[in-house]
């Protein structure tokens, strides 16, 4: 099965190297050059390795947005190169507003460009009285041609207020992000990712965080990041403890990408160099992302690699050294806990706010069946998803399991047979959204742990205020792992399966699921 996230608001329209120094007394930091800096003032300032910043207070938390930790990646010099240092600044930088995201499709119905060229940009939530506090460094989905690091519902106050620092991070997406460029490197989204972790290594002490105590997270491609990151060379010794939310299994080979970059380039009418893709105006280039988004839909021209975003990360040798769960079992890293899990009906966030569940034939459910190879039983086994259920809601639970639930449990029982501790939940609250008919689908939980629900964001997931108690409690579960790398609920082991079941009342569950996820088994996701 296929990754096919092709943007939340699309759906809802139908269709190097210096440290700095240790922490001083209550909210004030011993920066880089020696002085004390006041957290808790009315306009906190933290000093960096290239100069001053000046955030924003809102009670106990400071707030740093459009904090630069690579140079500009858009620039002549920089185009299409593993990302570069951030140049020193004089005087005091004014970090108050957010930055643009980098540049990609918008989500509006129109498409168009949105973000700009900009240097690479980090947000950070610190409370006032930090001290070597735990720290999360966030990277945002978006199907690897999408990221918004400033979206609301991942605005850190919550956990700011429960002691934890947290940093929200951008990185390249779409052609510049992923696409095979001629003479460059691979993966240059994935290298923005470890420039951000090595900047917060060197810097987040300046904020009351503690450099040895980071944890990576991430959501869908963010979530995929996570996992790569474990796996990466580049990366290890960068962060100590992982969650991963509804993380894919999805990447290409050189040969597949680079495919895709030559059609990308008949497209935009260029040779596929980084000279030539450079000299394109950006607005006609993410025209051109627009349009491969939707040519890549077309399964019977495409092939295996049909049906998913056309920038994903490459297994290029270098920065990927293996596929996804083969570059874990080679790092196995069995000291860095791993909270990972799904919702449970994903697909339906793609299927339902269009209408396009409706308009699922039974032999389109059914040769999706036949594709995704499963045992005779199969069908009866998806037919039992819903009441009465339709094509459509067969589908939505195939594409669920294939796209996310699936390689979420075999990234959680990779790392359980590398001795490493994990917990695995599923997400299980059925949203209200769209009529009722949306249910647990993907991205509804991400409003639950950063306790985000009143932003405008979350607000068409949720169709309404959403359950407190459940934002509470999930929420909760993911401070007390980012401080303790304890989840809380038993770990994860493969005879009885505990899994924290999120819903209106949560509670652990031994296997759910377990006739759909034996359907899958001996399936290879490399």
């Amino acid at each position: 099965m296929s990754y096919r996230h092709l943007g939340r608001r699309q759906f809802l329209t139908g269709g190097a190297a210096l440290g700095l120094g240790a922490l001083g007394l209550a909210g004030c930091a011993q920066t880089a050059g020696g002085s004390m800096q006041n957290l808790e003032g009315a306009s906190p300032i933290a000093t960096v390795e290239q100069g001053q910043l000046r955030g924003t207070r809102a009670g106990t938390v400071a707030v740093f947005k459009r904090v630069p930790y690579a140079a500009n990646p858009f620039l002549a010099a920089t185009r299409f190169q593993a990302p570069q240092p951030v140049t020193a600044w004089s005087g005091v930088r004014d970090a108050t507003e957010y930055g643009p995201m980098p540049p990609q499709p918008s989500r509006a119905p129109t498409g168009g460009l949105a973000g700009a060229a900009d240097d690479l940009t980090l947000n950070i939530w610190a409370p006032t009285d930090a001290r070597n506090a735990p720290v999360m460094v966030w990277f945002p989905g978006g199907a690897y041609y999408r990221v918004d690091a400033a979206e609301g519902w991942y605005d850190g106050s919550s956990f700011a207020r429960q002691g934890i620092v947290v940093v929200t991070v951008n990185y390249r997406v779409g052609i510049d992000g992923f696409m095979a460029v001629e003479g460059m490197p691979f993966n240059r989204g994935l290298l923005d990712s470890v420039a951000a972790l090595q900047w917060v290594k060197r810097n987040i002490a300046a904020f009351g965080g503690n450099a040895n105590d980071v944890t990576i997270a991430g959501q869908s491609a963010g979530a995929q990041n996570v996992m790569l990151l474990m796996g990466m060379p580049a990366a290890q010794g960068l962060f100590h403890k992982a969650i991963a939310e509804s993380p894919p299994q999805n990447h290409f080979t050189p040969e597949q990408a680079q495919r895709i970059a030559a059609a990308t380039a008949s497209t935009l009418k260029v040779a596929p160099t980084a000279q030539a893709l450079a000299a394109v105006p950006m607005p006609d280039l993410i025209a051109g992302v627009e349009v491969m988004v939707k040519d890549l839909r077309d399964r019977a021209k495409w092939g295996p690699i049909g049906g998913q975003p056309p920038y994903l990360p490459v297994v290029d040798g270098k920065v990927l050294t293996a596929p996804p769960l083969a570059a874990l079992k080679s790092h196995a890293q069995p000291g860095v806990p791993l909270l990972i899990g799904c919702t449970d009906e994903e697909a339906r966030l793609y299927l339902v706010p269009g209408g396009t569940i409706d308009r699922i034939p039974a032999p389109a459910f059914a040769g999706a069946l036949r594709g995704a190879r499963l045992p005779a039983n199969a069908e009866g086994v998806y037919a039992q998803v819903r009441p009465n259920a339709s094509p459509g809601d067969m589908l939505a639970a195939l594409e669920s399991d294939g796209t996310f639930r699936i390689p979420s449990l075999r990234y959680a029982e990779q790392r359980v047979a590398a001795g490493a501790p994990v917990w695995f939940y599923n997400f299980s609250w059925p949203s209200p959204g769209f009529g009722g008919r949306l249910g647990a689908a993907h991205v509804v939980d991400v409003p639950f742990a950063f306790n985000t629900l009143a932003t405008k964001q979350a607000a068409p997931f949720l169709s309404g205020p959403g359950y407190q108690p459940l934002a509470d409690e999930m929420h909760g579960r993911w401070a007390r792992f980012v401080k303790t790398g304890d989840a809380g609920w038993p770990r994860y082991e493969l005879t009885t399966r505990p899994t924290m079941r999120f819903d209106s009342t949560s509670t652990v569950v031994a296997d759910p699921l377990a006739e759909r996820r034996k359907l899958w088994a001996g399936k290879a996701f490399e």
